[in-house]
């Protein structure tokens, strides 16, 4: 193989895997849509990273596990999307509208998968287990 078909080879893989690691503008659309009710003031993502601020000076752990549960896992449990719906991201910073203070959500797409297989209060557990502080 020639040096500039072996590169082309390279650049082409390089970024195959650097496109399947991030959420597709699709997964952002319908995550906007399922937490809509929470009124978000932005949903973005950076790399395999998504931020959602809500538009309050404070984020509550009820709110927080709100959001999670009856927005973000509950079209995942109702198969309103698509399998492969956030796959490749890491973690969903969920902060409050200053992007200060707020919680980190690990596995997203994993943890709901776990979460629903569980009742309510083994399923919490999993949710904070898999939670951390976000600090901006």
């Amino acid at each position: 193989m020639t040096p500039s078909k072996l590169r082309s080879l390279l650049l082409c893989s390089s970024l195959l895997v650097s496109f399947a690691t991030m959420a597709t503008e699709g997964d952002l659309q319908l995550l906007k849509k399922s937490i809509k009710i929470w009124q978000p003031m932005e949903v973005s993502e950076q790399k395999n990273k998504i931020t959602v601020a809500i538009p309050s000076s404070e984020m509550t752990t009820e709110a927080y596990e709100a959001l999670i549960s009856s927005g973000l896992c509950t079209p995942i449990w109702t198969n309103d999307v698509p399998n492969n719906y956030l796959n490749g991201i890491a973690e969903i910073h969920v902060t409050n509208k200053y992007k200060t203070t707020g919680f980190t959500f690990e596995s997203p797409r994993e943890t709901c998968d776990e979460m629903g297989k569980l009742m309510d209060a083994p399923a919490k557990t999993l949710l904070l287990s898999r939670t951390h502080l976000f600090k901006g």
